[in-house]
């Protein structure tokens, strides 16, 4: 299953579902009032917009809790869709039970479970409209991103890879290049090509290249890596304490940090 983009756990995008999805709610409801949920709300005893305020504030909250910690955990956890589309579950089911504490109050006469189940219901009949619609237009704005045209390539910024007889193997622009990892007497050039990730096996060694490799940004991070510092999401720490460095490409490896370039790594972020 396809890893989402960590677009879906920035600042901006939280905010975007915390301020949008109960602003929706509240105007989705209070001019269409679907399944009867005036009724519903007024438990009986004209309580509409009181109840109408509650139950927004309650999705409010929910989903600034929720994004927030999607937001926290940007650096431990990855989600694939089956899993976002499980959290988004979550979320609405959260709304459905904390609304069903003050419904189960309002209508005493019928059972809690009952009261509950038609909160869960409710919720996700609304709820399902501006989360689709946020996390669709979040992972098409991704795609346009991808499908940028490319522009012009300077040949000052190509990097002309040559194997150990000096026969040159691999032109790629340095930008492309997400990392090089040294593999005995190989080297892996991991680069986009066309916006998928291709790994190149080059029979050369980390000194013969290391001089036209930081010529062209890519920096040194661990004995056996160099790094592109402009494809580092973030720095972050294993379990065991050591530093790694993820990529903003989906199913690249996180890269290890060693402490001797943490610090330069890290000013380059």
């Amino acid at each position: 299953m396809k890893t989402l983009s960590r677009t879906f756990f920035k600042m901006p995008v939280a905010v975007m579902f915390f301020v949008t999805v109960p602003l929706f709610y509240f105007l989705f409801l209070l001019a269409y009032k679907p399944f009867d949920m005036d009724v519903f709300l007024a438990v009986g005893q004209g309580r509409f917009t009181l109840n109408l305020i509650v139950s927004t504030l309650i999705v409010l909250g929910v989903m600034v809790f929720s994004r927030l910690l999607l937001y926290l955990l940007r650096g431990v956890m990855d989600l694939n869709w089956s899993l976002y589309v499980l959290w988004c579950f979550g979320e609405v089911i959260l709304c459905g039970l904390f609304l069903s504490i003050p419904m189960g109050i309002g209508w005493a006469d019928r059972p809690y479970f009952t009261v509950m189940s038609l909160c869960i219901l409710y919720m996700a009949g609304i709820l399902v409209f501006p989360l689709s619609i946020l996390s669709m237009a979040v992972q098409l704005h991704v795609l346009g991103d991808k499908a940028k045209m490319a522009p012009a390539v300077d040949e000052k910024t190509l990097i002309r890879f040559y194997d150990e007889t000096k026969r040159l193997k691999l032109v790629v622009s340095s930008e492309a290049v997400l990392y090089i990892e040294a593999q005995e007497n190989y080297v892996h050039i991991v680069h986009l090509d066309n916006g998928k990730v291709k790994d190149f096996e080059l029979r050369s060694s980390m000194r013969a290249l290391e001089e036209v490799v930081q010529k062209h940004g890519l920096v040194r991070c661990h004995r056996s890596y160099f790094v592109n510092a402009a494809h580092v999401d973030l720095l972050k720490k294993d379990a065991n304490g050591y530093a790694l460095a993820q990529l903003d490409q989906e199913k690249v490896k996180n890269i290890p940090v060693s402490k001797k370039y943490y610090d330069s790594i890290t000013s380059l972020l």
